[in-house]
């Protein structure tokens, strides 16, 4: 047994002979504190399917929309967002377009039947027609922008989440795009650093951290790290091919409404792996 788990059952002991002492309040707290600080376990998750992906692409966004996957490449000079029917076929093409030299793309996501996509350091994001892939519009961002995704829930005002590389996630209305407040995400009361792209899912907010294997699961109304999923299995799974580059790191994630699955990949990875795993639930 390990020490954790003794150390656990000697504060419960402590925490009972206290109860029957007349100390239930003191021992109330003491059992919170306990498991305040607890860590909790990884979360689970079932590998469904592998499919190809362009190992050139230097993923940042990642996002599935009426049947097509669409997909943001960064680096400056490379920069380009396409689009493929997913899951593919053999005889599929990929459409997309490539981006200005001075653009360096980063997070997608999609409002409304428009694809907004952030540029890192450029202060302002690009509003894009995921048909004909023509700029339809430009919006600006406070510091860097990283991930992104569209938050919409029953009863409240639609908004953006949006990441900046640290463990602060912006919030913007979807009517103006202006900051309407932040969140400093944290796990077990000590800040995420290094959040990049994001999926929203009703209150949740599921992010990727740049070279991290995990992928968190946040509670979107307070911050709050709820789980998170150890995939380095699939890193191992993405190096079998060829030995990935120091800068091929897991980043991409899209949520499958239709069998409530998720696609995760990584910059310059060979695979798109379709996953399944149980969102814990909301306190």
């Amino acid at each position: 047994m390990n020490k954790s788990v003794n150390q656990t059952k000697s504060y419960c002991r402590r925490i009972a002979k206290m109860a029957r002492h007349g100390s239930v309040g003191v021992a109330l707290i003491l059992f919170s504190l306990i498991v305040s600080s607890r860590a909790f376990p990884d979360l689970a998750y079932e590998l469904i399917n592998t499919y190809p992906h362009q190992p050139a692409l230097f993923t940042q966004g990642l996002e599935l929309y009426q049947g097509k996957l669409y997909e943001s490449s960064g680096l400056y000079g490379h920069s380009k967002i396409i689009a493929r029917n997913f899951p593919p076929a053999a005889n599929d093409s990929i459409r997309g377009s490539a981006l200005p030299d001075t653009v360096f793309a980063e997070g997608i996501t999609q409002y409304r039947g428009k694809l907004y996509m952030l540029t890192w350091r450029a202060g302002r994001g690009l509003i894009i027609d995921p048909q004909h892939f023509k700029l339809l519009g430009v919006f600006p961002y406070e510091g860097e922008g990283w991930g992104l995704c569209a938050s919409i829930v029953k009863g409240r005002a639609d908004h953006f989440v949006m990441s900046n590389g640290s463990s602060e996630l912006q919030w913007l209305a979807a009517d103006t795009m202006t900051l309407i407040n932040t969140l400093t995400v944290t796990e077990n009361n000590s800040p995420v650093t290094k959040l990049n792209e994001l999926e929203c899912v009703g209150d949740y907010v599921i992010a990727n951290q740049w070279h991290s294997n995990y992928l968190f699961i946040i509670d979107g109304r307070d911050g709050k790290v709820l789980s998170k999923l150890d995939l380095s299995e699939l890193v191992d799974a993405a190096n079998k091919t060829s030995p990935l580059a120091a800068e091929a790191v897991l980043n991409g994630v899209a949520f499958d409404a239709r069998d409530n699955s998720w696609l995760v990949t990584g910059k310059l990875w060979p695979n798109i792996f379709r996953i399944r795993f149980e969102l814990p639930a909301l306190p």
